[in-house]
């Protein structure tokens, strides 16, 4: 099956959300917390991406994780996780320190399909589609989560051309089609798995912790 790494990544200013997103405390723990704990079991290193100015509050938390400070932009915290972790890893996996409720059996079917496939990703159906003119019913169309899973070396060869040509990705599937041939595999995501962005979301994320 081969080596388990993950990367927690959480550099962002949480603008949207109006406050310290990854400390604020929800169901009795600050959100990272939550997020740290739905992973670090079905990996054998984990690595956390944050601000500068939160290393010293999450140290705090003693969370079991090593933490590691981000870049002005999401493919820039990506990059200084992959930095951090030695080669040693056979997969590895990209995960957003908002979504604190990922389950281990999609952890374990992201791993897996990442290990026979070279990358796997988490899809939900999107029926929907709306743009400023029009609202319409879609097949074919899915929404991306993360966890996002692939093999150390492709995922690695693909952040070094994203740096090298100054390329900023939506997310990590993103970046390793744009500059390797790695198959990607989708697997059904999870409605539950939600990202927290607004701090309304806080009070259906407290429900289902």
């Amino acid at each position: 099956m081969g080596s388990r790494a993950m990367i927690v990544v959480g550099g962002g200013s949480s603008t949207r959300f109006g406050a310290d997103k990854l400390l604020t405390r929800v169901a009795g723990s600050p959100l990272v917390a939550h997020t740290i704990r739905s992973v670090v079991a079905g990996v054998g290193r984990c690595v956390l991406v944050c601000r500068p100015d939160q290393m010293e509050a999450i140290g705090l938390l003693d969370l079991g994780v090593e933490l590691v400070p981000g870049g002005k932009t999401r493919t820039e915290s990506e990059i200084a996780g992959l930095s951090h972790l030695p080669d040693a890893y056979d997969l590895i996996g990209i995960h957003d320190a908002a979504r604190p409720l990922v389950s281990r059996r999609l952890v374990d079917t992201l791993f897996e399909g990442a290990a026979r496939h070279g990358g796997a990703i988490p899809v939900l159906d999107v029926p929907w589609l709306v743009d400023k003119s029009s609202l319409a019913r879609r097949t074919g169309v899915a929404a991306a989560q993360t966890p996002q899973v692939f093999e150390s070396e492709p995922l690695r060869r693909a952040y070094a051309a994203a740096k090298s040509e100054g390329f900023e990705g939506h997310d990590t599937a993103e970046i390793v089609a744009r500059f390797t041939d790695t198959p990607i595999v989708a697997v059904p995501g999870e409605s539950t798995n939600l990202k927290v962005t607004y701090p309304e979301d806080l009070g259906l994320i407290e429900e289902l912790l």
